[in-house]
C-alpha cells in the first residue's frame, strides 16, 4: 500500500497544479469603473478601484479586503513596489508622485526630490538602487532605500518611459518615440540603442527578458529580439500564443506571465499564459475567465497564487485569483513528508518518511525571491532571521521530484 501511495505522490508533484479562477472581491465596494492591482509587500497585497477612488489591502491572500487611505486622498496609485522593507506607491498627476509605507498603508511618507506632476508608470531595481519610470519626467533613482531621489536622465533624450527591464548589470528603458535606451552604470548615463529596429517602430509597447535574450514590441506591431543585451536587434516572429500583440508581461521568479490579444472569429479577446521555462512553452491559463473582455490590469503573483484585476473596459468583475504553485496533496504529504510547525518561528523541521533522500531545500518569500537555501539531506532549517510574512518552501529530492508548500511566520 505504501508503494502505491509513493507513486501517486511522484506523479502529483511533478506536474503544475492549475486550479480554476475564483472571484475575490469581499470587502471591495464600487467596481463600476474596474479595479487595479498594485503589487504587494511581504505580508499584504494591494489594489485600488477607480469608482470612488478607493485603495484596499488584504492579508489573507485575497479572501477579505480592507479599505485604506491612499497616499493622496482621491488619487488611486498607478503602481506599487516592495523594496528594502518599504512598500512604494507611484501616483498620477500629484504634486508628489512617490510615497512609501512601512506599516502596509496605515500611514504614508513622502520622499525627498521625487518626481512631481507626472504619471509614475512603474518601478524597477538593480544593485541596491530603486528606480521609477514616468510619462513625462523620465527616470528617477534612489540609492538610499527610497528616501532621497534624483532625476537619472543623462543621455535619455526621450522622457516618456513606458517600461523598464534589467538584464545582468544593465538597465533597459523602453520609450514612446525614442525606442530603447540602455544604462550600464546604474542609471547614471543612458545610450540610445535601436540598431536593427525600424524607424517606424520606436513607439515602444514592452521590453522584457526571456532567458539570455531581450524582446521588444512596438505599438505599431513590430517585434524584435536582441541576443547581446540590447546592443543590436533583429526582427522576431512572435509565437502564435502572442497573437496580435502582448498587452502585459509580469515575472515572479521563474514564472513569467503574459496577457496577449487574439481574434476569435470577428471578436477581439485576451488570453492569459504562463511560462516556467523562459518562453519555451506557454500554457494558457485563461480557463473560466471572461476572455472577451479580460483586459487585465496588473497581473500579480502573491504567496503562490496569481491575481488579475479587470479594469474600466470590463467593470464590475473586480479581482480574480488562481493557484499556480507546484504542490502535493496533504493526505500524501502526511504519509511521506511532514513540514512543521506552520506557522513557524525559529526553525522548520522536515520529517522525511520516504526512501528518497532530500537533495536541496529552498525558501522563497511572497515575491518569489530566494531567501534561504541549503543543500543536502537536511532535517531542519534555521529561520530565526526571516521576517514575519508568507513563504513557499521547496524540497528537491534526489530523483529531482519537487514538493512545494506554503508557510507563514
Amino acid at each position: 500500500m505504501k508503494k502505491m501511495y509513493f507513486l501517486l505522490l511522484t506523479i502529483f508533484v511533478s506536474v503544475p497544479c492549475f486550479a480554476q479562477w475564483e472571484q475575490v472581491n469581499n470587502g471591495i465596494i464600487n467596481l463600476s469603473q474596474g479595479a487595479r492591482l498594485l503589487g504587494s509587500s511581504d505580508t499584504h497585497l494591494f489594489a485600488g478601484t477607480l469608482g470612488g477612488a478607493k485603495m484596499y489591502r488584504t492579508m489573507d491572500n485575497g479572501n477579505n479586503w480592507t479599505e485604506i487611505q491612499p497616499p493622496v486622498t482621491g488619487n488611486v496609485p498607478e503602481s506599487g513596489y516592495f523594496f528594502n522593507g518599504k512598500y512604494f506607491s507611484g501616483l498620477s498627476s500629484s504634486m508628489d508622485c512617490v510615497f512609501y509605507t512601512t506599516d502596509n498603508g496605515t500611514s504614508w511618507n513622502s520622499v525627498t526630490e521625487g518626481p512631481q506632476t507626472t504619471v509614475v508608470r512603474g518601478f524597477s531595481s538593480l544593485s541596491g538602487n530603486i528606480f521609477v519610470f514616468t510619462s513625462t519626467k523620465g527616470i528617477y533613482k534612489s540609492s538610499d532605500g527610497g528616501l532621497i531621489w534624483n532625476a537619472s536622465n543623462s543621455g535619455l533624450s526621450n522622457l516618456n518611459v513606458i517600461w523598464m527591464e534589467t538584464i545582468n548589470s544593465k538597465l533597459i528603458a523602453a520609450t514612446i518615440g525614442g525606442g530603447i535606451f540602455i544604462s550600464t552604470n546604474n542609471g547614471e548615463t543612458w545610450v540610445q540603442s535601436n540598431t536593427g529596429i525600424a524607424s517606424g517602430d520606436l513607439n515602444a509597447q514592452l521590453v522584457w527578458r526571456m532567458g539570455t535574450n531581450l524582446y521588444y514590441t512596438a505599438q505599431g506591431g513590430g517585434s524584435y529580439l536582441s541576443n547581446n543585451q540590447g546592443t543590436n536587434w533583429s526582427s522576431w516572429t512572435k509565437p502564435s500564443e502572442m497573437g496580435l500583440g502582448v498587452n502585459e508581461i509580469y515575472r515572479n521568479g521563474a514564472n513569467l506571465y503574459m496577457e496577449a490579444r487574439h481574434f476569435s472569429g470577428a471578436t477581439l479577446k485576451d488570453s492569459l499564459y504562463i511560462s516556467q521555462n523562459e518562453g519555451v512553452v506557454w500554457t494558457n491559463i485563461t480557463e473560466n475567465l471572461s476572455a472577451s473582455d479580460l483586459n487585465a490590469s496588473g497581473i500579480t503573483e502573491f504567496f503562490g497564487d496569481v491575481f488579475i484585476a479587470y479594469n474600466l473596459v470590463s467593470p464590475n468583475l473586480g479581482i480574480y485569483r488562481k493557484t499556480t504553485t507546484l504542490g502535493i496533496n496533504q493526505n500524501y504529504q502526511s504519509d511521506f513528508l511532514r513540514i512543521y510547525p506552520n506557522p513557524f518561528n525559529e526553525k522548520i523541521i522536515l520529517s522525511n518518511y520516504s526512501s528518497k533522500k532530500i537533495k536541496q531545500v529552498s525558501i522563497y518569500n511572497s515575491q518569489g525571491k530566494l531567501v534561504v537555501s541549503e543543500i543536502g539531506n537536511i532535517e531542519s532549517m534555521n529561520t530565526l532571521l526571516l521576517n514575519k510574512g508568507f513563504y513557499i518552501i521547496e524540497i528537491l529530492f534526489i530523483d529531482n521530484t519537487t514538493v512545494r508548500e506554503k508557510l507563514i511566520k
